[in-house]
């Protein structure tokens, strides 16, 4: 997905995927796990956010060095916005029931080659119904920092490639029972193919049995701050895992997920489709996974993924299961 083009006057200021990747997210990893955004619910904790509280809301921003030869409009400070948003893999501004922006703040400029953090005390209304970004619950997050003349998109994120946004989407839920549902939001920011033809997305599943370093340490800070978790799962599921796309009009569905279904060489445990949706409506597609095997203590982490059907990155979403 490109820039966006309200911001393409600086190439400064950016957000960091990954630690250390000066702005240049990797779209082939896990560019939805940003430490540069937190949520810390007063009850809940990481991530989740607890209605009728405060709830903190931190972005880290950070600013290239003189050295970059980067272009800076000349602005005396950086503005910083906070969004929230229920799981979901792709969200946008301005789609009912998509992302809700709970922070809009100037924050000083950073130093060149330095970086800079502000802190939003956001109060998550309370009664609001489920279905509300600004529910209580697990969240997904986007933060957007930007030298304050720009003028971002009204409509679309442009994640993740936009260099001044960062996206956090981890949820790490519980269970005692053999099957797990979970309901994800998505989107489609794609213009359709005619009116009577929606355009197709990519939607897919991964087991990951062998996480890299960077997801590894993100998922385990929150798993083990759980009570009964042992050791992550390292072996594929017998009863294996899918999106429900019932309902929904598919093709090309590759089931690599279960044991004695074996993925290409290399390749971890997955499920892929491909789904037409409408454009710019928000959808909830669950996402079913079969723990029969699992052991008490075993944490499963499944990464959710959407992109174009020529693989362009749209969105992404971690999902770390706890077998109780």
């Amino acid at each position: 997905m490109p820039n966006d083009p309200g911001l393409v006057n600086d190439t400064c200021i950016f957000m960091e995927a990954v630690p250390g990747d000066q702005g240049a997210h990797n779209t082939h990893g896990a560019w939805w796990l940003s430490a540069d955004i937190s949520l810390t619910g007063p009850v809940s904790g990481a991530d989740t956010a607890d209605s009728g509280q405060v709830n903190t809301v931190t972005a880290k921003f950070h600013r290239k060095s003189a050295s970059s030869n980067c272009h800076f409009p000349g602005d005396e400070s950086i503005s910083v916005e906070l969004w929230v948003a229920n799981p979901s893999l792709v969200m946008a501004p301005r789609v009912r029931g998509s992302a809700t922006r709970v922070g809009f703040i100037g924050s000083s400029l950073p130093a060149e080659g330095d970086s800079g953090t502000q802190q939003l005390d956001w109060m998550a209304p309370s009664g609001l119904a489920a279905a509300d970004p600004q529910s209580g619950g697990p969240k997904c997050l986007v933060a957007r920092c930007y030298p304050d003349s720009g003028t971002p998109s009204g409509t679309n994120f442009f994640l993740p490639d936009d260099q001044h946004l960062a996206q956090r989407n981890l949820c790490v839920v519980s269970t005692t029972a053999h099957t797990l549902v979970f309901k994800v939001n998505t989107l489609n920011l794609a213009l359709p193919l005619s009116p009577f033809q929606p355009s197709q997305v990519t939607l897919r599943a991964i087991l990951d049995l062998a996480p890299n370093h960077f997801v590894k340490n993100t998922v385990l800070g929150r798993l083990q701050l759980l009570t009964g978790f042992q050791q992550l799962r390292t072996t594929a599921l017998t009863g294996g895992f899918k999106f429900d796309l019932t309902g929904f009009q598919v093709s090309q569905v590759t089931d690599h997920s279960h044991q004695g279904l074996t993925p290409p060489l290399n390749s971890p445990p997955s499920f892929e489709a491909r789904v037409s949706l409408p454009t710019r409506r928000l959808l909830p597609i669950p996402f079913a996974a079969n723990l029969q095997g699992v052991n008490t203590g075993q944490a499963c982490i499944f990464h959710l993924i959407q992109t174009s059907v020529n693989d362009v990155a749209q969105g992404g979403l971690t999902l770390a299961v706890l077998k109780l």
